[in-house]
Order: C-alpha cells, then sequence, then structure tokens
C-alpha cells in the first residue's frame, strides 16, 4: 500500500516525511494497481501537479520530506532507526524461533 511504500522509499534514502493525509487505512494500505509516488523538489512541486493535470493524470501531493521520521496526523510517529531496526531484525529473529508465539 501507499503507507508501506513511502516507508520503504524513507529507509531507501534516510530521508524522513511528514504527511499530509489522515490515517485512512484503505488509502494507506490498500493495493490499488497503478499509483505512483515521486519525490521532488519543494519548488518543483507546482510543476509536477500542472504538468500531471495537463496529461489528464490524477495526481495530488502527500506532504514533505525531511527530517528522521515518519509522521501522519492522526497516528503515531516512528523514527527512520527504529523502523529500520524493525525491518532488518523481523526475518531473523523469526528465523531464529525468538519471534514466534509460544507453544500452548
Amino acid at each position: 500500500g501507499l503507507l508501506v511504500a513511502l516507508a520503504e522509499m524513507a529507509l531507501a534514502g534516510g530521508i524522513g516525511v511528514a504527511l499530509d493525509l489522515d490515517a485512512d487505512t484503505a488509502l494507506l494500505f490498500g493495493e490499488d494497481q497503478g499509483r505512483y509516488v515521486l519525490a521532488v523538489p519543494a519548488e518543483r512541486a507546482a510543476r509536477v501537479l500542472e504538468d500531471a493535470k495537463a496529461a489528464g493524470v490524477v495526481a495530488s501531493s502527500l506532504g514533505r520530506t525531511g527530517g528522521d521520521k515518519i509522521t501522519l496526523e492522526g497516528a503515531d510517529e516512528i523514527s527512520l532507526s527504529e523502523l529500520r531496526s524493525a525491518h532488518e531484525s523481523w526475518f531473523p529473529s523469526f528465523m531464529s524461533g525468538s519471534e514466534l508465539p509460544p507453544a500452548n
């Protein structure tokens, strides 16, 4: 979904993002096809939106990049270091058995 794509972009670039979106689960986690996320310099954003409109492409601004965390209106923020740690440690922990639920 959209939030996963934005989180992956933030981790890959090492740059946080402040989203101007409500914590709408369907929008943030829906697996709609044909969406693209662009990160452009702030001074070029208006031109990108104008060009998209002229081409008949629906586009909108999602927020701004910067800092070291992901923030979303109506939700807790998360630092990139905390997100990276959770992302990179989960699978090794699972494979070692330390993330398995207790046996009954």
